[in-house]
């Protein structure tokens, strides 16, 4: 366990923007940044981080918390290990007391696995053992370098059926953790676990804060049918919310605003070594929604540049819809006929990829460079237009949106009108997919608000108001802890509240109300406007609350329990 007094340390010494930096394109906005909200699909920044108090709202999705709780929700890290990476990151040793293994958490096992796993098919490819595949495939026919093997971590996993497990059980790992991980298999005949890679060069899938959390395993047994198997998914991987090799890509596109999008692991690694470090795989597959939003975190234009067959035609289709609706620019690389990044990145170097890239095409030229437009069909034709018109109400800004359409009713020849009447409504409501945020008494809101900003003695406040005053059940909520933590520490310290609840909605409400930005000069008179506010409300409820009851005593003909209630009303000056 690790001490309540080390974790404080380490989340003061860590610089929440600095680290959320690492995953999003940040912009500054006066004292907060702001970014696309990695937690829900929306058009607009309304993710926002506040240096000064180390914590982040979403003001469409509600979601909130500090540096540590992001990393446990953006990159599925358990509390401890986003604990430990803060630390690193700060250079804080940390003494803790080791935990028993049976009571890890099942993220932090999958998590483990996978780091003893990645250790392991490291060594087993530098081994003496496996010299030659090392030094003949991969350095010899692949040229692959000493730097890059490095740099993206590549092993190996041999031929034993077993050796995995074997390394795992002397790190404390089970076969189920394996499984769990997707690293083993467990056998129906035997009732046994082997190893799910083997003879197979191991391509490490890592998350942007380069943690191990799946694998790609390239053949290298002749006659073998799978020439790639990769890791099943689980509760630590997802295929579709990752790119590989983003967490090393993500600083060169966030400068260039741009990325280029190949299909296979060696396509980023071959044009990774020969200087260009913008570049991620979707794995053969189509861009997933979420795949698309990560890349427009760093990027504004991508580049598609798949192999020059079929196939790769076809990814590239496949791919533009999720990109467009993700608000990114998008250009296709024509690849010379027979050759693939791989290959081109090998053979000619980067002047070469910088003249594909001069000559990329804009989607729709690219879309219908095959197709001979004054001889389609009204059929064919007919098609074309539903498809780019689909296709254009994806673009969320509506200028770009319109030119778009323009262009492609251009390049069919049709009728402007006729492009833009095929494009189905654009629901923008509906598209941001925002729940819509909790109203609450505005005066009870911004009392408490306020609280996080009077930096002066507030125990007169806590005596003259208490939870039972306010009409929000959240706020009396969040206000009871306020007076519970400044009575304990003397201070009210929001960082510390979200540190201490697992409760996401209570998170939430904490962020939300503490991002409010108070004029300094005005704290003192504001607090006092509202705590009068907030006593003047309370009177009202009552006087409703007693006048109710004295009608109903009255109607009843009840005139002891009327005179109690007139004495009541005398009471509180109604």
């Amino acid at each position: 366990m690790i001490p309540q007094e080390t974790i404080e340390q380490i989340r003061q010494a860590s610089d929440i923007a600095q680290v959320i930096g690492e995953f999003l394109r940040l912009k500054k906005r006066g004292k907060r940044f702001l970014a696309l909200c990695p937690f829900h699909t929306e058009k607009t920044p309304s993710f926002s981080i506040s240096p000064d108090r180390q914590m982040y709202h979403c003001f469409g999705c509600g979601k909130g918390g500090n540096v540590i709780t992001f990393l446990m929700e953006h990159e599925k890290m358990s509390f401890v290990e986003a604990v430990r990476y803060l630390a690193r990151k700060a250079n804080i040793v940390i003494r803790e007391e080791r935990r028993d293994d049976a009571k890890r958490e099942v993220l932090d096992r999958i998590a483990y696995a996978n780091h003893v796993a990645i250790e392991y098919f490291q060594e087993t490819l530098l081994s003496s053992r496996y010299r030659k595949i090392l030094n003949d495939y991969l350095k010899t026919k692949r040229g692959i370098s000493d730097e890059s093997i490095e740099t993206f971590r590549l092993g190996l996993a041999g031929e034993d059926w077993d050796g995995l497990l074997r390394r795992a059980a002397s790190k404390d790992l089970t076969g189920d953790d394996l499984d769990r991980a997707g690293l083993a298999i467990l056998s129906e005949k035997t009732n046994k676990h082997f190893d799910r890679f083997r003879q197979r060069l191991m391509i490490p899938i890592l998350s942007l804060s380069s943690k191990p959390i799946a694998f790609g395993g390239r053949t290298l047994k002749k006659g073998e049918p799978a020439k790639y198997i990769n890791s099943p998914e689980t509760l630590l991987y997802t295929k579709g919310n990752v790119l590989y090799g983003l967490n090393i890509a993500r600083d060169d596109i966030r400068q260039s605003r741009s990325v280029f999008v190949v299909e296979g692991y060696f396509d980023v690694i071959s044009l990774w070594q020969i200087g260009v470090k913008n570049v991620v795989a979707s794995s053969g597959t189509a861009f997933s929604a979420q795949q698309a939003r990560l890349l427009a975190r760093f990027a504004e234009n991508v580049y598609l540049f798949f192999d020059a067959d079929s196939a790769g035609r076809k990814a590239a289709l496949r791919s533009v819809d999720a990109l467009y609706d993700a608000g990114l620019e998008v250009k296709v690389m024509v690849t010379p006929e027979g050759e693939d990044p791989d290959s081109i990145a090998n053979k000619f170097g980067p002047d070469k990829i910088d003249e594909l890239k001069h000559d990329a095409l804009d989607f729709i030229p690219f879309r219908i460079s095959d197709v001979d437009v004054q001889k389609t069909g009204i059929i064919g034709k007919e098609k074309l237009v539903k498809e780019f018109a689909a296709l254009g109400a994806k673009i969320a800004d509506p200028t770009r949106r319109s030119l778009f359409l323009t262009e492609a009713a251009d390049a069919l020849r049709v009728d402007e009108g006729l492009m833009r009447t095929s494009a189905p409504t654009r629901d923008e409501s509906a598209s941001s997919a925002t729940p819509p945020r909790k109203k609450y008494n505005p005066v009870e809101y911004e009392f408490v608000s306020i609280l996080f900003n009077n930096p002066g003695s507030i125990d007169s406040i806590f005596e003259t108001i208490s939870q039972d005053d306010f009409d929000s059940k959240e706020l009396s909520r969040l206000y009871s802890a306020l007076v519970q933590q400044y009575r304990d520490a003397g201070s009210i310290d929001a960082g510390k509240l979200i540190d201490s609840s697992r409760d996401d909605s209570f998170i939430s409400l904490v962020t939300e109300v503490a991002h409010k930005e108070w004029d300094a000069a005005e704290v003192s008179s504001e607090t006092q406007r509202l705590v009068n506010l907030i006593l003047n409300e309370k009177r009202k409820r009552i006087r409703k609350r007693l006048q109710n009851d004295l009608a109903q005593a009255e109607s009843d003909g009840d005139q002891d329990k009327a005179n109690r209630i007139l004495e009541e009303m005398k009471t509180y000056g109604l």
